[in-house]
C-alpha cells in the first residue's frame, strides 16, 4: 500500500510533525509514502503558502533514518497558476524532487474554501471557471508529474448536489484527460474528497474514462494534514482502480514513474 499525498508541519496549514506522519503510515501497514508539501504562489488570503527546502530536507532525512523500513519520496504540491508559473518553476527547477502534484486551488482568484467565491458566483459559472483554468494550466505548465484532486471545488460547494460529473462537463473534461495523456502526465486520485463529499476527487467516471482515453499513470493519496487520515481510504481506492481494468498504482522517483503492480 502506497500514499502519495502527505502535508506535514512544513506545510503551512498542517501542524503535525514529519516523524508523526510517518509513524502513522507504518503503523497503518503502508510500504512507501510521498510527502507532497503546498506550495502556492497565488493565494490572496490565508498563510503563507511557501516551502523552506532547507528545513524541509533536514527533517526529511532525520524521519528516513528514524523509518528505515518505510519508502519515503519527497514531494511537492505545487498550486496551478499562469500569472505565477515562471516563479514556481525557478522554484522547482532548482530543488531534488521525486515528484509533483499540480493541484488547482483557485477560482476567480479565490480558493474556493474560503465562501465568498460562492456568494458572487454560481455553481455552473465556477465549475466550469475551475475546469476552464485547469485546462489552461495543463496546457501551459510543464512543471508537475500527475495533476492532483479534480474536483477540489465540490469539497466546499455549498450546494445539496457538489460533485463535479463527467457527464454534466465531457467536453472540456476529455480535453483535460487528453492533455495530460499527450504530455505524459498523470492523473491522481484523491481519497480526502470522501470526507466532504459521497466520492474520491475525481469521481469514478472520470477516472473511468481517463482509463478508456488510454491513461496508465495514476497515483492514489489520502491528502492527509492528520496522522488519523493517513492512508485513509487507499485500500478500496486500489481495489477500485483494479476494476477500472488498471493494472499497476505509479509511484516516483526523481519525477520518473515506477508500475507497481495491483
Amino acid at each position: 500500500m502506497i500514499d502519495y499525498h502527505i502535508h506535514t508541519h512544513i506545510s503551512a496549514d498542517c501542524d503535525i510533525p514529519m516523524m508523526k506522519m510517518a509513524q502513522a503510515a507504518q503503523d497503518k501497514g503502508l510500504k512507501e509514502i510521498c510527502f507532497t508539501e503546498h506550495i502556492d504562489l497565488n493565494m490572496i488570503e490565508g498563510p503563507d503558502f511557501s516551502v523552506d527546502f532547507d528545513v524541509y530536507t533536514a527533517a526529511l532525512e532525520e524521519t528516513r533514518n528514524a523509518f528505515p523500513g518505510l519508502v519515503i519520496r519527497m514531494g511537492i504540491e505545487s498550486g496551478l497558476d499562469i500569472g505565477t508559473s515562471d516563479k514556481m518553476r525557478a522554484i522547482l527547477n532548482g530543488q531534488t524532487l521525486d515528484y509533483i502534484i499540480g493541484s488547482q486551488h483557485v477560482v476567480f482568484g479565490q480558493d474556493p474554501f474560503y465562501e465568498e467565491v460562492w456568494k458572487h458566483h454560481s455553481k455552473d459559472d465556477i465549475f466550469n471557471e475551475y475546469l476552464r483554468v485547469s485546462l489552461e494550466s495543463a496546457l501551459a505548465i510543464d512543471e508537475f508529474d500527475v495533476m492532483g484532486h479534480i474536483g477540489y471545488i465540490s469539497k466546499f460547494c455549498p450546494y445539496e448536489d457538489k460533485l463535479l460529473r463527467y457527464a454534466d462537463y465531457a467536453d472540456v473534461i476529455d480535453k483535460l484527460l487528453k492533455t495530460l495523456i499527450d504530455k505524459g502526465k498523470g492523473l491522481e486520485v484523491n481519497t480526502n474528497g470522501l470526507y466532504m463529499t459521497p466520492s474520491t476527487m475525481p469521481e469514478t467516471s472520470i477516472i473511468k474514462r481517463y482509463f478508456e482515453l488510454g491513461g496508465e499513470i495514476i497515483t492514489v493519496g489520502s491528502d492527509a494534514h492528520y496522522e488519523c487520515v493517513v492512508g485513509h481510504a487507499v485500500a478500496d481506492t486500489l481495489e477500485t482502480l483494479k476494476n477500472i481494468g488498471f493494472r499497476y498504482i505509479t509511484a516516483f522517483r526523481r519525477h520518473q514513474p515506477q508500475f507497481l503492480p495491483l
